[in-house]
Protein backbone atom coordinates (compact mmCIF):
# COMPACT_ATOMS: atom_id res chain seq x y z
CA UNK A 1 0.00 0.00 0.00
CA UNK A 2 2.82 2.28 0.99
CA UNK A 3 4.01 2.38 -2.60
CA UNK A 4 0.81 3.06 -3.99
CA UNK A 5 0.54 6.35 -1.91
CA UNK A 6 3.98 7.13 -2.54
CA UNK A 7 2.76 6.81 -6.70
CA UNK A 8 0.06 8.72 -6.35
CA UNK A 9 1.38 11.92 -4.14
CA UNK A 10 2.53 13.97 -7.16
CA UNK A 11 -0.65 13.63 -8.65
CA UNK A 12 -2.15 14.34 -5.74
CA UNK A 13 -0.36 17.37 -4.90
CA UNK A 14 -0.85 18.53 -8.24
CA UNK A 15 -4.82 17.99 -8.28
CA UNK A 16 -5.11 20.07 -4.67
CA UNK A 17 -2.87 22.89 -6.45
CA UNK A 18 -5.24 23.49 -9.44
CA UNK A 19 -8.39 23.82 -6.79
CA UNK A 20 -6.59 26.49 -5.02
CA UNK A 21 -7.62 30.46 -6.29
CA UNK A 22 -5.35 31.67 -9.03
CA UNK A 23 -3.48 34.89 -7.57
CA UNK A 24 -5.19 37.96 -8.67
CA UNK A 25 -3.23 39.90 -11.66
CA UNK A 26 -1.87 42.67 -11.07
CA UNK A 27 -3.02 45.88 -10.83
CA UNK A 28 -3.03 48.09 -14.24
CA UNK A 29 -1.32 51.79 -13.68
CA UNK A 30 -3.21 54.30 -15.59
CA UNK A 31 -2.09 55.14 -19.04
CA UNK A 32 -0.51 58.69 -19.46
CA UNK A 33 -3.41 60.44 -20.94
CA UNK A 34 -5.63 59.50 -17.69
CA UNK A 35 -3.03 60.43 -15.38
CA UNK A 36 -2.79 63.98 -17.30
CA UNK A 37 -6.50 64.02 -17.08
CA UNK A 38 -6.18 63.57 -13.39
CA UNK A 39 -4.06 65.84 -12.17
CA UNK A 40 -5.77 68.44 -14.28
CA UNK A 41 -8.77 67.57 -12.39
CA UNK A 42 -6.81 67.84 -9.17
CA UNK A 43 -5.59 71.38 -10.35
CA UNK A 44 -2.57 70.00 -10.54
CA UNK A 45 -1.54 71.60 -13.69
CA UNK A 46 2.13 71.48 -14.16
CA UNK A 47 2.14 67.75 -13.30
CA UNK A 48 -0.59 67.75 -16.17
CA UNK A 49 1.40 69.92 -18.18
CA UNK A 50 4.27 66.96 -17.96
CA UNK A 51 1.97 64.18 -18.26
CA UNK A 52 0.30 65.28 -21.42
CA UNK A 53 3.48 65.90 -23.33
CA UNK A 54 4.47 62.62 -22.35
CA UNK A 55 1.16 60.90 -23.75
CA UNK A 56 1.33 63.49 -26.89
CA UNK A 57 4.44 61.97 -28.09
CA UNK A 58 2.77 58.94 -28.77
CA UNK A 59 -0.25 60.02 -29.70
CA UNK A 60 0.69 63.46 -31.16
CA UNK A 61 -2.81 63.89 -33.23
CA UNK A 62 -5.08 63.62 -30.02
CA UNK A 63 -7.29 66.02 -29.93
CA UNK A 64 -8.25 65.58 -25.98
CA UNK A 65 -4.44 65.76 -25.18
CA UNK A 66 -3.83 69.17 -27.18
CA UNK A 67 -6.50 70.40 -25.51
CA UNK A 68 -5.59 69.33 -22.21
CA UNK A 69 -1.85 70.84 -22.29
CA UNK A 70 -3.35 74.03 -23.62
CA UNK A 71 -5.57 73.81 -20.70
CA UNK A 72 -2.68 73.17 -18.04
CA UNK A 73 -0.91 75.81 -20.15
CA UNK A 74 -3.22 78.50 -19.62
CA UNK A 75 -3.26 78.18 -15.44
CA UNK A 76 0.51 78.09 -15.54
CA UNK A 77 0.70 81.34 -17.78
CA UNK A 78 2.16 79.76 -20.57
CA UNK A 79 0.76 81.99 -22.94
CA UNK A 80 3.00 80.81 -25.44
CA UNK A 81 2.02 77.01 -25.22
CA UNK A 82 -1.45 77.80 -24.64
CA UNK A 83 -1.76 79.59 -27.41
CA UNK A 84 0.42 77.03 -29.43
CA UNK A 85 -2.07 74.11 -28.40
CA UNK A 86 -5.28 75.95 -28.49
CA UNK A 87 -4.83 76.69 -32.00
CA UNK A 88 -3.73 73.41 -32.77
CA UNK A 89 -7.31 72.40 -31.20
CA UNK A 90 -9.15 74.93 -33.43
CA UNK A 91 -7.68 73.82 -36.83
CA UNK A 92 -7.92 70.30 -36.20
CA UNK A 93 -10.73 69.96 -33.64
CA UNK A 94 -14.28 69.20 -34.76
CA UNK A 95 -16.25 72.40 -35.60
CA UNK A 96 -18.56 73.06 -33.29
CA UNK A 97 -17.26 70.66 -30.54
CA UNK A 98 -17.02 71.47 -27.08
CA UNK A 99 -13.21 71.81 -27.29
CA UNK A 100 -13.17 73.95 -30.65
CA UNK A 101 -15.50 76.48 -29.45
CA UNK A 102 -13.64 76.70 -25.64
CA UNK A 103 -10.49 77.04 -27.70
CA UNK A 104 -11.90 80.15 -29.71
CA UNK A 105 -12.79 81.93 -26.99
CA UNK A 106 -9.39 81.74 -25.05
CA UNK A 107 -7.62 82.66 -27.91
CA UNK A 108 -9.65 85.65 -28.53
CA UNK A 109 -9.71 87.14 -24.92
CA UNK A 110 -5.72 86.63 -25.24
CA UNK A 111 -6.33 88.52 -28.50
CA UNK A 112 -4.67 85.19 -30.24
CA UNK A 113 -7.24 83.99 -32.76
CA UNK A 114 -5.17 83.64 -36.09
CA UNK A 115 -5.91 85.94 -38.31
CA UNK A 116 -7.56 85.10 -41.95
CA UNK A 117 -4.81 84.65 -45.16
CA UNK A 118 -4.28 86.89 -47.64
CA UNK A 119 -3.79 90.42 -47.27
CA UNK A 120 -3.96 92.34 -43.34
CA UNK A 121 -7.49 92.36 -41.98
CA UNK A 122 -9.03 95.46 -40.33
CA UNK A 123 -9.23 94.87 -36.58
CA UNK A 124 -12.88 94.50 -37.10
CA UNK A 125 -12.30 91.00 -38.76
CA UNK A 126 -10.93 89.48 -35.60
CA UNK A 127 -14.95 90.05 -33.74
CA UNK A 128 -17.19 87.79 -34.17
CA UNK A 129 -20.73 89.18 -35.56
CA UNK A 130 -22.38 91.44 -33.63
CA UNK A 131 -19.35 91.50 -30.64
CA UNK A 132 -17.55 93.85 -29.34
CA UNK A 133 -13.76 95.03 -28.33
CA UNK A 134 -12.52 96.78 -25.52
CA UNK A 135 -8.47 98.06 -25.43
CA UNK A 136 -6.36 100.26 -23.68
CA UNK A 137 -3.48 101.15 -21.55
CA UNK A 138 -2.65 99.79 -17.87
CA UNK A 139 -0.50 102.47 -16.14
CA UNK A 140 0.30 102.69 -12.50
CA UNK A 141 2.63 104.57 -10.19
CA UNK A 142 2.40 107.34 -7.06
CA UNK A 143 2.22 111.08 -8.06
CA UNK A 144 4.20 111.67 -11.84
CA UNK A 145 5.49 108.66 -11.78
CA UNK A 146 3.02 106.60 -13.79
CA UNK A 147 4.73 103.46 -15.35
CA UNK A 148 3.45 100.64 -18.20
CA UNK A 149 2.29 97.58 -16.47
CA UNK A 150 3.83 94.85 -18.38
CA UNK A 151 2.12 91.82 -18.36
CA UNK A 152 -0.40 92.64 -15.86
CA UNK A 153 -3.35 90.32 -15.27
CA UNK A 154 -6.84 91.84 -16.72
CA UNK A 155 -10.09 89.43 -16.17
CA UNK A 156 -13.92 90.92 -17.71
CA UNK A 157 -15.85 89.00 -16.02
CA UNK A 158 -19.74 88.75 -17.09
CA UNK A 159 -22.57 89.71 -14.48
CA UNK A 160 -25.01 87.61 -12.76
CA UNK A 161 -28.93 87.60 -14.37
CA UNK A 162 -27.65 89.10 -17.71
CA UNK A 163 -26.85 87.59 -21.14
CA UNK A 164 -23.12 87.71 -20.16
CA UNK A 165 -23.24 85.69 -17.09
CA UNK A 166 -21.62 82.96 -18.42
CA UNK A 167 -18.72 85.23 -20.12
CA UNK A 168 -15.32 85.62 -18.62
CA UNK A 169 -12.24 86.47 -20.82
CA UNK A 170 -8.30 86.67 -19.52
CA UNK A 171 -5.32 88.25 -20.89
CA UNK A 172 -2.10 90.08 -19.84
CA UNK A 173 -0.91 93.33 -21.05
CA UNK A 174 2.19 93.31 -23.73
CA UNK A 175 5.17 95.16 -22.52
CA UNK A 176 3.79 98.50 -23.23
CA UNK A 177 1.05 97.77 -21.00
CA UNK A 178 -1.34 98.13 -23.29
CA UNK A 179 -4.38 95.66 -23.81
CA UNK A 180 -7.16 94.31 -26.23
CA UNK A 181 -10.13 91.82 -25.68
CA UNK A 182 -10.99 91.52 -29.22
CA UNK A 183 -14.71 89.50 -29.39
CA UNK A 184 -16.12 89.88 -26.38
CA UNK A 185 -20.05 89.52 -26.21
CA UNK A 186 -22.11 92.66 -25.80
CA UNK A 187 -23.18 93.07 -22.44
CA UNK A 188 -22.47 94.25 -18.89
CA UNK A 189 -19.17 93.24 -17.08
CA UNK A 190 -16.55 93.64 -14.30
CA UNK A 191 -13.16 94.81 -15.31
CA UNK A 192 -10.63 93.59 -12.72
CA UNK A 193 -7.16 92.88 -11.78
CA UNK A 194 -7.99 89.89 -9.86
CA UNK A 195 -11.40 88.13 -8.65
CA UNK A 196 -10.47 88.08 -5.17
CA UNK A 197 -8.17 89.54 -2.71
CA UNK A 198 -6.74 92.84 -2.96
CA UNK A 199 -7.33 94.41 -6.41
CA UNK A 200 -6.23 97.96 -8.50
CA UNK A 201 -9.24 98.30 -10.53
CA UNK A 202 -12.63 97.33 -10.06
CA UNK A 203 -14.63 98.95 -13.12
CA UNK A 204 -18.38 98.18 -14.61
CA UNK A 205 -18.18 97.83 -18.18
CA UNK A 206 -21.32 97.89 -20.46
CA UNK A 207 -20.30 96.99 -24.05
CA UNK A 208 -22.87 97.24 -26.97
CA UNK A 209 -23.40 95.66 -29.85
CA UNK A 210 -20.08 96.28 -32.30
CA UNK A 211 -18.82 98.56 -30.11
CA UNK A 212 -14.90 99.60 -29.75
CA UNK A 213 -14.59 100.90 -26.83
CA UNK A 214 -11.23 102.23 -25.64
CA UNK A 215 -10.42 102.42 -21.55
CA UNK A 216 -7.32 102.98 -19.81
CA UNK A 217 -6.72 101.80 -16.40
CA UNK A 218 -5.13 104.46 -14.29
CA UNK A 219 -4.55 105.73 -10.39
CA UNK A 220 -7.40 107.95 -11.59
CA UNK A 221 -10.00 105.11 -11.85
CA UNK A 222 -8.30 102.65 -9.27
CA UNK A 223 -10.70 101.38 -6.74
CA UNK A 224 -8.95 104.13 -4.31
CA UNK A 225 -10.79 106.90 -6.30
CA UNK A 226 -13.64 104.70 -7.86
CA UNK A 227 -14.94 101.36 -6.95
CA UNK A 228 -17.94 99.80 -9.16
CA UNK A 229 -18.28 97.03 -7.02
CA UNK A 230 -17.91 97.67 -3.55
CA UNK A 231 -19.41 94.46 -2.01
CA UNK A 232 -16.88 91.73 -4.12
CA UNK A 233 -14.31 92.52 -1.36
Amino acid sequence: MSGRLLRWAPVVILLLAACEAPPPPPKAEPDLATQAAQALSRGEYAAAGTLYRRALEGSPDSLALHYGLAVAASYLDQRETAIREFRWVLEHGPAGSAEVEAARRWLASAGALPRPAGPAAPAAAERELGHASLEGRVVFGEGQELRPMARKALILVGQPGTPTKEERYNLRTDEEGRYRFPSVAPGPYMLTDRVAGPVIWRLRVELGPGQEMALDLTPANSVKARDDFPNRE
